[in-house]
């Protein structure tokens, strides 16, 4: 269990519907190779670059700081050694480039935790006190995120925002059709700010 050890604010760039494209190239930027791999990851790096862009100064207001010193990615707890979104974050992207670290590693408990969230899954380097922006590809069920930035905190943190590519849904999951509904009637524009109610450049 995590306490009051949670992100602060958690910033989704979309949603990402199962079976629609959204949620298929998140998928595929991390499981196909050749070309196809270059194609997704270049993709998915540029609606990240271009939404940080916009937006991260926002996720900053909301989190009452003023701004993120440190960029970190949530490790693969399943083995993967080099993980793409480290390599989108740490290398492809230039707004998070010269800020990314390398702060979180799996513990050996990680494998065994299935998708609980747990203070035992992740470790940090230490920090004193930095703001943290901590990104992660798909959001299901948000605990391996959340156990990623409880021990940021744990490391010495201050702030820790989480913003994630996608926020993964199943329309034919419970109510979440309506949920859906809805969105599609506000429909996905770079200028509508996920933070703040109004929109800007």
């Amino acid at each position: 269990m995590l306490g009051g050890a949670v992100a602060d604010v958690v910033v989704p760039v979309s949603l990402a519907l199962k079976g629609e494209q959204y949620a298929n190239e998140l998928w595929r930027y991390k499981n196909v190779t050749g070309p196809q791999r270059h194609y997704f990851r270049t993709g998915l790096a540029a609606v990240l670059w271009r939404f940080l862009a916009a937006h991260e100064a926002c996720v900053a207001h909301r989190c009452a700081v003023p701004g993120f010193d440190v960029v970190a990615t949530v490790p693969s707890t399943g083995g993967r050694e080099a993980h793409p979104l480290r390599t989108m974050v740490a290398d492809m992207i230039g707004v998070t480039r010269k800020r990314h670290r390398d702060l979180l590693r799996a513990t050996q408990k990680a494998g065994e935790l299935g998708r609980t969230a747990s203070s035992a899954r992740y470790t940090s380097s230490p920090l004193w006190g930095e703001h943290v922006l901590l990104v992660d590809d798909t959001w299901t069920t948000g605990n391996h995120v959340q156990s990623a930035a409880a021990a940021l905190k744990a490391a010495g943190a201050g702030s820790v925002a989480v913003v994630v590519l996608g926020r993964h849904l199943n329309i034919d999951y419970g109510d979440t059709s309506a949920h859906i509904e809805q969105a599609r009637l506000r429909r996905f524009s770079w200028d509508v700010c996920p933070v703040r109610p109004w929109a800007h450049n």
